[in-house]
Protein backbone atom coordinates (compact mmCIF):
# COMPACT_ATOMS: atom_id res chain seq x y z
CA UNK A 1 0.00 0.00 0.00
CA UNK A 2 2.93 2.32 0.62
CA UNK A 3 3.87 2.37 -3.08
CA UNK A 4 0.32 3.27 -4.09
CA UNK A 5 0.21 6.08 -1.57
CA UNK A 6 3.53 7.45 -2.84
CA UNK A 7 2.34 7.35 -6.45
CA UNK A 8 -0.90 9.06 -5.46
CA UNK A 9 0.90 11.80 -3.55
CA UNK A 10 3.29 12.30 -6.48
CA UNK A 11 0.30 12.58 -8.81
CA UNK A 12 -1.37 15.17 -6.57
CA UNK A 13 1.80 17.20 -6.27
CA UNK A 14 2.10 17.73 -10.04
CA UNK A 15 1.10 21.13 -11.32
CA UNK A 16 -0.93 21.26 -14.50
CA UNK A 17 -1.52 24.26 -16.69
CA UNK A 18 -4.94 24.88 -18.18
CA UNK A 19 -5.33 23.94 -21.83
CA UNK A 20 -5.34 26.92 -24.14
CA UNK A 21 -8.42 26.64 -26.34
CA UNK A 22 -6.66 28.29 -29.27
CA UNK A 23 -4.26 25.32 -29.55
CA UNK A 24 -7.06 22.81 -30.22
CA UNK A 25 -8.06 22.48 -33.90
CA UNK A 26 -11.41 20.90 -32.99
CA UNK A 27 -13.94 21.12 -30.18
CA UNK A 28 -16.36 18.33 -29.22
CA UNK A 29 -20.10 18.71 -28.86
CA UNK A 30 -20.24 16.81 -25.57
CA UNK A 31 -24.00 17.06 -25.11
CA UNK A 32 -24.68 15.62 -28.56
CA UNK A 33 -22.17 12.78 -28.28
CA UNK A 34 -23.49 11.79 -24.82
CA UNK A 35 -27.04 11.78 -26.16
CA UNK A 36 -26.03 9.71 -29.20
CA UNK A 37 -24.23 7.12 -27.06
CA UNK A 38 -27.16 6.94 -24.62
CA UNK A 39 -29.60 6.32 -27.49
CA UNK A 40 -27.43 3.44 -28.66
CA UNK A 41 -27.12 2.16 -25.09
CA UNK A 42 -23.31 2.23 -25.03
CA UNK A 43 -20.59 4.38 -23.51
CA UNK A 44 -18.80 7.13 -25.46
CA UNK A 45 -15.56 5.14 -25.33
CA UNK A 46 -17.26 2.29 -27.20
CA UNK A 47 -18.16 4.49 -30.17
CA UNK A 48 -16.10 4.04 -33.33
CA UNK A 49 -13.76 6.77 -34.50
CA UNK A 50 -16.09 7.52 -37.41
CA UNK A 51 -19.00 8.02 -35.03
CA UNK A 52 -16.93 10.27 -32.77
CA UNK A 53 -15.82 12.41 -35.73
CA UNK A 54 -19.45 13.37 -36.37
CA UNK A 55 -19.32 15.48 -33.22
CA UNK A 56 -16.09 17.38 -33.93
CA UNK A 57 -16.57 21.09 -34.50
CA UNK A 58 -13.81 23.14 -36.17
CA UNK A 59 -12.47 25.63 -33.64
CA UNK A 60 -12.79 29.16 -35.08
CA UNK A 61 -10.18 30.51 -32.65
CA UNK A 62 -7.58 27.83 -33.50
CA UNK A 63 -4.10 29.20 -34.12
CA UNK A 64 -1.24 27.00 -35.22
CA UNK A 65 1.90 27.54 -33.22
CA UNK A 66 4.71 28.78 -35.40
CA UNK A 67 8.12 27.30 -34.81
CA UNK A 68 11.01 29.66 -34.34
CA UNK A 69 14.74 29.30 -34.73
CA UNK A 70 16.30 26.03 -35.77
CA UNK A 71 13.05 24.09 -35.24
CA UNK A 72 11.42 26.12 -38.04
CA UNK A 73 13.84 24.62 -40.57
CA UNK A 74 12.80 21.02 -39.96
Amino acid sequence: MLIQEKKYKDYLSQDYEPVDETTMPFLVDIRAIRSYAAQRGISIVSLSDEEKQQFLIPNPSYRKKHKHGIAAVF
